[in-house]
């Protein structure tokens, strides 16, 4: 995945007051990972479906069906999708520039895709999101860090980094299984069982770990079951180090473990780099936008990509949405 779209000029950040009074006015908001739903609508569809000009398309149609099915079947009362502005960020490859580096190039028939997604939902009112410099998981980060304690947020992507974002009530993730027809539901809860680990704690899990699909190779000898069990008995990466300095560390799983001390030793740097590239950048400062809804404009459009039924299919849900909305 190299993605990095190019997009026309939005408008500059709103100040940080202006988006916590914005976020505080919705109940229940999705947010939508337009990177990872691309993706995975490209390599459902691949090139079959093209526009009466020969362009490929099937992302977009994919991404937009995508879209129908979850406003009609979590009634949101927003949506925003969210996309990257750099997919390698240069404040994480500065700090590992292994970062992503297994990654192979995009298709050719795909990057073309984002500006058409792009030009489709500035036609629909829907709220569009990006953070300069970073990825997608970054503006969700940042959407999700004005939310007030009456919102609801639910994120869909396959991106397991969003996990440390899972917060009750306020955020799940709703992670792809297949698509958007079967969306594992990740509050609490479910991440404790699933990991066995708090989301809270989630970023230390993944350190220790290792994550293959971002090039991150974890310490040495610790899987998912070791890690598990270190999160498990120290209360900190910082509890865990320190014990492991010791020649008679406490109870535990380093306990009898002379050969994961030093493991865990040799990776100290390693893991203080970790540190800082791997929570997600709650901080970052967010273009938001919204295009006029303009029916016309979007048939027009639609016909000219060959996304007429997509469109169609969107439009009519977001109606609905709305009806909902304004009957209660």
């Amino acid at each position: 995945m190299s993605h990095s779209p190019w997009f026309p000029a939005v408008q500059p950040s709103a100040p940080r007051g202006r988006r916590v009074a914005y976020a505080l006015g919705v109940a229940h908001r999705l947010l939508l990972d337009v990177s990872s739903l691309m993706y995975r609508a490209f390599f459902a569809l691949g090139e079959s479906i093209v526009s009466p000009g020969g362009r490929p398309v099937g992302a977009v149609h994919g991404y937009l069906d995508m879209v129908t099915r979850l406003l009609l079947t979590r009634r949101p009362d927003e949506v925003v999708h969210a996309y990257d502005h750099e997919w390698r960020p240069t404040a994480r490859t500065d700090i590992y520039a292994a970062y992503k580096s297994n990654r192979p190039p995009d298709p050719e028939a795909l990057p073309e895709q984002f500006t058409m997604l792009r030009q489709v939902l500035d036609l629909t009112e829907m709220d569009q999101a990006m953070t300069r410099g970073w990825e997608a998981e970054d503006a969700i980060a940042a959407v999700c860090a004005d939310a007030g304690p009456e919102d609801r947020i639910e994120i869909v992507s396959g991106d397991r980094d969003l996990i440390q974002l899972v917060r009750d009530p306020v955020i799940r993730l709703l992670s792809t299984v297949r698509g958007v027809s079967d969306l594992l539901e990740l509050d609490e809860a479910a991440v404790l069982e699933k990991y066995g680990v708090p989301a809270s704690r989630y970023v230390e899990f993944a350190i220790l770990r290792g994550d293959p699909s971002d090039a991150l190779p974890g310490v040495p000898g610790v899987g998912e079951k070791t890690a598990r069990a270190l999160i498990q008995t120290y209360g900190s990466l910082e509890e865990l180090l320190a014990d492991a300095e010791r020649e008679d560390p406490g109870p535990g799983p380093l306990k009898g473990k002379p050969a994961l001390r030093a493991r865990l030793r040799e990776a100290r740097d390693y893991v203080a780099a970790m540190q800082r590239l791997v929570p997600v950048n709650t901080e970052a400062p967010v273009d938001r936008w919204r295009g006029e809804r303009d029916d016309a404009s979007l048939r027009e459009l639609a016909d000219e990509l060959g996304l007429r039924g997509p469109a169609q299919r969107v439009r009519a849900a977001l109606d609905l949405t709305e009806a909902d909305a304004s009957s209660t």
